[in-house]
C-alpha cells in the first residue's frame, strides 16, 4: 500500500477500496492528534499507543503533502535563439516529421490507436549546450472520430563526427493527448522541467544523460 501511494501517477484514479483506506487513514491521523492533546498530561502512559498510530497514519498526509509539492509549477526559461544554423534546424525538423509519418502512421494516416492523423509539426527542438544532442517534441493533430486532439511524440538526436543520428526514446517520456494544443505544450514543459535539468536549468539530472531517452540501440 505504501509503495502504491508514492508510485501512483497523479492522474491515477483511486478505487473505492483504496479511497476508503485513505479516508480512514486521515481520520485516524486526526484522531491520534486529538487524543495526544487530550492526554497530554498523561503522555508518559499513553505514548506507547499514540506514537505508533501517529507514525503509521502519517503516511497519508505525507503522501498528499508530497503530491502537492510535486505539482507546484516550475519556472520555464524563456526560449533563446536557435543555437544551430537555420539550415541544420530545418533539416532536423523535416527529417523528424518524415520519420514520424514513416514509423507511427499507416498508408491511411491511421495510428495504432486508431486515430487519424491530420497534421504533424514540431513544438520545439532543444539542443544541448555542446550542440551534440537534441530533444524534439512532436505534436500530432489527431481525429478520434469525436473531434480533434493534440498528441505528443518525441525524437532525439546525437552527433556522430559530422553526421547526426536520430532515434526514438525508449522511455521516460510522457506520450499523451489533450484537447488543447496550448495545454499540451504547457503540461509537457512542466513535466520535463520538473523531472530534469535542461542545460543547467536546475540541480536535477541533466536530460542529456538519461539513457532511456537517448537510446540508440
Amino acid at each position: 500500500m505504501i509503495y502504491g501511494f508514492y508510485t501512483a501517477h497523479e492522474s491515477a484514479t483511486l478505487g473505492i477500496p483504496f479511497g476508503f483506506v485513505v479516508l480512514t487513514g486521515f481520520a485516524l491521523f486526526v484522531e491520534s492528534f486529538l487524543f495526544l492533546f487530550v492526554f497530554l498530561k498523561h503522555i508518559k502512559e499513553t505514548w506507547i499507543l499514540l506514537i505508533p498510530v501517529l507514525t503509521i497514519t502519517s503516511i497519508i498526509p505525507l503522501y498528499f503533502a508530497n503530491s502537492w509539492y510535486e505539482n507546484l509549477p516550475v519556472e520555464i526559461p524563456q526560449s533563446g535563439p536557435v543555437p544551430v544554423s537555420e539550415a541544420v534546424y530545418k533539416e532536423h525538423r523535416i527529417k523528424i516529421i518524415e520519420n514520424y509519418w514513416e514509423l507511427e502512421v499507416d498508408s491511411n494516416r491511421i495510428t495504432n490507436t486508431r486515430d487519424t492523423i491530420q497534421n504533424v509539426f514540431i513544438d520545439t527542438i532543444i539542443y544541448s549546450n555542446d550542440l551534440k544532442k537534441y530533444f524534439a517534441i512532436i505534436i500530432a493533430v489527431a481525429n478520434d472520430g469525436q473531434g480533434l486532439k493534440y498528441c505528443a511524440n518525441y525524437r532525439v538526436g546525437r552527433q556522430e563526427t559530422t553526421k547526426w543520428e536520430m532515434g526514438k526514446p525508449k522511455g521516460n517520456t510522457w506520450t499523451t493527448c489533450f484537447q488543447s494544443e496550448k495545454i499540451l505544450k504547457s503540461d509537457l514543459r512542466q513535466y520535463f522541467y520538473k523531472k530534469y535539468s535542461i542545460n543547467n536549468s536546475s540541480d536535477k539530472q541533466e536530460i542529456w544523460n538519461d539513457n532511456y531517452i537517448f537510446n540508440f540501440e
